[in-house]
């Protein structure tokens, strides 16, 4: 289960997971202002685990949103549910890296945030935890998530619908 949940996340977001978007104008919050990069990751992480892949695309970076549009992103993803929630979130340290988005050409400054995450299946009636650090990449006031090189070539080439 842990190994899936990773891969799960991994797939929805980490290569270089966070980047920049519309987040406070679809969701009336500042939710995704860059003032707080652990908060923003953690919110995208509930949101993938919940398997709330349409409220998470809101804040995927915006040249990712072209090449994976809002119904072929969330019809995707849902092909392989994560299918748990978050019973907590425990931040373990933010520091500063540099990322490559995949689709631009020059690295860009992010910030790195390790978590904590432990959920809940309540089907299988399991619990699991895992550590992962996800990328909060910024664009203009707010962080936005990537996808992972693979899964942006996966959109890029409308294969999706082969996986």
């Amino acid at each position: 289960m842990q190994r899936s949940v990773i891969v799960g996340l991994a797939l929805a977001f980490v290569a270089a997971a966070v980047a920049a978007a519309a987040l406070v104008s679809l969701t009336g919050s500042d939710e995704g202002a860059r003032s707080d990069p652990a908060a923003f990751v953690s919110r995208i992480v509930a949101l993938v685990v919940a398997d709330d892949y349409g409220a998470a695309w809101g804040s995927l970076y915006p040249a990712h949103q072209l090449v994976a549009p809002r119904r072929e992103y969330v019809d995707c993803e849902l092909r392989s549910p994560v299918g748990a929630s978050v019973r907590s979130i425990d931040v373990l340290r933010v520091a500063d890296r540099s990322v490559r988005i995949p689709g631009e050409p020059e690295r860009v400054d992010a910030k790195a945030v390790t978590l904590r995450v432990h959920i809940v299946n309540t089907a299988l009636r399991t619990r699991d935890a895992f550590r992962h650090t996800f990328n909060a990449v910024p664009v203009g006031s707010h962080w936005a998530w990537i996808l992972t090189p693979g899964r942006y070539e996966l959109y890029r080439t409308d294969a999706c619908g082969t996986v």
